[in-house]
Order: structure tokens, then sequence, then C-alpha cells
């Protein structure tokens, strides 16, 4: 039932381990995760929620997953890919909440949700690359460039709904990514290492403050990256409703 797409590899060992889609017993299977506050992770009925959504699973380690559901599936799996990082967008949150209510926002947790959501994380050792994405400059960074994707970067998928529409992906998909500079060791890392040492450096990130708008996480059209859409042509790459140029430029 799971798709093949190479943007799942980080969910790889988690799925296998599940082997088709799991009911909520099924997740006791997978080595137990914890929140900030030291609660191992328990997914749970949404009818069952007595708080806020963060709150559940901060105080109490509840979090909500539906049936049958692949949003909510998503979301468990990825506390386990990343389980530090989830971790510490949950304490984010928690400690943004108002007290007594929970509809208050502001752009810190609009940004927490939006990587939660629809984020990648884009781990680079080239600063041309990372220039290239800031200026929206696509030509460089997926055609120009397309033999250091692998080698000087690599798109990891981060959020759940990112990983759902790419079920059964379309021209015109984009998330928001945090681009992180690394080692150029970095790259011949196995992808275990790979992901491990991105989930203690976005935990700690997020921990000193450093998500902090929505603005800082610049889009990425990610079916670009190579590999990830059937065909990447020269017709596909010069679609501008798709590839967006930056703003003020042609």
């Amino acid at each position: 039932m799971f798709s093949g797409h190479p943007a799942f590899a980080p969910l790889g060992p988690w799925l296998a381990r599940l082997g088709g889609f799991p009911t909520l017993a099924d997740w006791g299977r997978l080595p137990t995760v914890f929140t900030r506050s030291g609660q191992p992770l328990t997914c749970v009925d949404p009818a069952s929620l007595s708080r806020y959504y963060e709150a559940e699973i901060h105080e109490l380690g509840r979090i909500a997953t539906r049936s049958l559901n692949w949003h909510d599936c998503f979301n468990a799996l990825v506390w386990h890919a990343y389980p530090h990082a989830k971790a510490a967008l949950n304490a984010l949150h928690y400690r943004l909440l108002p007290t007594g209510g929970n509809g208050t926002r502001g752009p810190v947790r609009d940004a927490a949700t939006l990587f939660d959501e629809c984020g990648l994380i884009l781990p680079y050792c080239d600063e041309a690359l990372h220039r290239a994405l800031c200026d929206h400059d696509w030509p460089t960074l997926f055609q120009a460039r397309r033999d250091a994707w692998g080698r000087q970067v690599e798109a990891l998928v981060f959020g759940h709904a990112t990983y759902e529409n790419l079920l059964a992906p379309f021209v015109g998909l984009t998330g928001k990514c945090w681009p992180v500079a690394v080692p150029s060791a970095f790259f011949d890392w196995p992808l275990a290492e790979r992901l491990a040492w991105l989930d203690r450096h976005l935990a700690d990130a997020i921990d000193a403050g450093e998500l902090r708008t929505p603005r800082q996480l610049p889009p990425l059209p990610y079916l670009g990256v190579p590999g990830w859409w059937p065909a990447q042509d020269d017709a596909f790459y010069a679609d501008t409703g798709y590839f967006r140029p930056r703003r003020g430029t042609r």
C-alpha cells in the first residue's frame, strides 16, 4: 500500500516494521518515543482526547490518530523518524499556548506548524546551492547542479502532509524547507546517521529560538528534486507556474 517514491526513505524502517496500515494496537510494536515532559507517546482515538491537541501530547503523551487516515499515520511515523525535533516542536507549541485557551497564534507557532505539516529539511555543503534556493534560481539548483544532489545537497521530507501528498503527486506540490549547513562528509554517512544528526540539530535550533517566522522557510517545488518526478525534461523545468521566479525578478 505504501508508495515507492524516494521521498519516503526516512520512513522506510518504520513502514517495514509495521508491514501495512497500522491499527492503534500496531503502534505498540515500534520503539517507544518520548515527549519533552518524559511521557511515552501513545496513539489514541481522537474521541478520547480531554485537552487541546498539543497539550494532550505534552502532558499525557497521547497523540490523536484517526483510523485508516494517512495524515495521522504519517504524523506518528515522523515522530519515530525525527523524535527529538518533533518533541521540540510540541514543547514549543506548548510553551506558547495561552493560559486557559488555544486560539491565539503568532509567527513562531505559524512557522512551527508550516514546518511540521509541509516541511522538508535541505542539508547542503555548498553555499552556492543554498543561494540558488533562496534566489529561486531553479535552473541552477535542479538542472545545472543536478549532479550535486546526493553529494552536496539533498531533500528529506519532515512534514506529514507532504508525505500524504506524495502518495498521489501532481505538479504544483511545494513545501517549506529548512536549509541546514552540514560538513561535506555528511553525504557519505548512512541515511540513519544523517537523519539522527539532523534530528538533533533541528531540536537544538528549535530550543534556541531559531524558528521565528514562516518567512525563514524558503519554498521548494520539490518535484524538481532529481528522481522525484518521472518527466524532468527542459519543458518541465521551464514551467514558471510551478518553478516560480523570486518576486521582482524575471
